[in-house]
């Protein structure tokens, strides 16, 4: 039974995994929508934070990060935190590549070794 609430708490790490980075690739179209923000004067002005929450995407993003949180909470309730807590960084792992497949941003060779890492890290952190 207790390797059962295991495996689903992992589950749920994971879906916070995919539903972060999928997060952060609709708040990158979002915001490509939008003009350039040069500094904190044109973050603070009241069009650009209109634009920003009224914007689909950013909106969609929004809800997937909250659906990660209560999902989060869940394996928590399972999981150590010092067990958990460095999954997350499967965040960067997924985000590269959906950037990479889905809006066609440039991946270098020394990115892949670093998510090579990562993953590394992630492996060595699971492994019982």
């Amino acid at each position: 039974m207790k390797e059962e609430k295991v495996m689903f708490a992992l589950i749920l790490v994971l879906v916070c995994v995919l539903a972060g980075a999928t997060g952060q690739i609709f708040w990158k179209v979002g915001m490509s929508e939008m003009s350039r923000i040069n500094g904190i004067g044109d973050l603070l002005q009241l069009k650009t934070v209109w634009d920003i929450f009224t914007n689909k995407y950013i909106l969609f993003g929004i809800f997937l990060y909250a659906v990660s949180v209560f999902l989060w909470l869940g394996a928590m309730s399972t999981l150590d935190v010092s067990f958990m807590y460095p999954l997350l960084s499967l965040g960067y792992v997924v985000t590269a590549i959906l950037a990479f497949i889905l809006i066609g941003e440039n991946v270098t060779l020394i990115r892949w070794a670093g998510i090579a890492l990562v993953l590394a890290g992630c492996f060595l952190i699971t492994w019982r």
